[in-house]
């Protein structure tokens, strides 16, 4: 497949959702270098139609939070890295497989990304995709996303956590792999009974800002999970629980939930799904002493 092809088949993929005005911008990225600002623009005027400068910004902008290129720095750069580096990917076959839906592999845990993913939600009109889903033994980066969660609930988007019982066999089994082969000193200063109890603390405030509970629901299980996964609306990111390494430390395997082969993302999916059957829920109620309910949930 060419460059040209290749733009013009991602232009249309509706994981993105590409306006035919942003689709065109994209069009007049080169393979052969990434541009500066202005020639990109002076690319467009040439192939497409005059622009202001100001409206082209816009489209820009635009395209750049479609394609999760957040954080600091300059933007076209790391645009133009990334869709060079998913067509070097295509091209060797070995790991782009866009029809199962995997879009890109991170080397760890894209921060910006996923709370852009959720932010998105909020002005989504398919309430189908309206969701946000994460699955942890305990979620190190929780506190991240308090802000974004917020938003979510006070906006009516349904969030469904999923925690291990931090008095479980497998939250004791996962703790002693950690200590034994992390590297580092985060071994030795691993507690998952401690970091779950401080997950539920977050989710208690998340509770007590939003003045809701309405939209969120939260249960801990008593089992093995295979991977970690957090999910927003139709942007999946899914990673192993490696002996050595913190889920969200290692490779994430990014998807998109609409693509045409589904037999993956719907695997994920559904072993999601069979978690939450068997685990139990917990409301860490601002106006009880939860904990104490915490220590029982599994022993009746």
């Amino acid at each position: 497949m060419s460059w040209n092809s290749f733009l013009e088949t991602l232009s249309k993929c509706p994981e993105y959702g590409l306006t035919s005005l942003e689709a065109e911008v994209v069009m007049c990225l080169q393979e052969s270098q990434c541009p500066t600002k202005s020639e990109l623009l002076e690319a467009y005027i040439k192939s497409y139609s005059t622009i202001e400068e100001e409206a082209f910004t816009q489209r820009l902008k635009n395209i750049y939070k479609k394609f999760q290129i957040v954080g600091k720095g300059h933007k076209l750069p790391q645009l133009y890295k990334r869709l060079n580096e998913q067509y070097l990917q295509y091209q060797k076959k070995d790991i782009f497989f866009s029809e199962i839906g995997l879009n890109y592999i991170y080397p760890n845990f894209p921060r910006d990304g996923f709370g852009q993913a959720i932010d998105n939600l909020i002005s989504l009109d398919n309430p189908e995709y309206k969701q946000v889903d994460i699955l942890q033994t305990f979620a190190p980066n929780l506190n991240d996303y308090c802000d974004h969660l917020i938003r979510c609930l006070q906006n009516g988007v349904q969030v469904r956590i999923l925690l291990a019982w931090p008095y479980s066999e497998a939250a004791k089994l996962r703790e002693e792999v950690l200590r034994r082969y992390a590297n580092s000193s985060i071994g030795d200063e691993i507690n998952i009974q401690d970091y779950v109890i401080a997950n539920l603390e977050t989710l208690e405030k998340i509770i007590i800002v939003s003045d809701t509970s309405r939209f969120i629901e939260i249960k801990l299980y008593d089992t093995l999970p295979s991977l970690a996964i957090y999910r927003a609306g139709r942007y999946m990111l899914a990673a192993p629980f490696l002996h050595g390494l913190l889920a969200i430390n290692t490779f994430q395997l990014e998807f998109t939930l609409s693509s045409a082969n589904q037999f993956i993302t719907q695997t994920l999916q559904n072993d999601f799904e069979l978690m939450w059957q068997v685990a139990r829920r917990f409301h860490p109620d601002p106006n009880q002493n939860w904990r104490n309910d915490l220590k029982i949930l599994f022993t009746s």
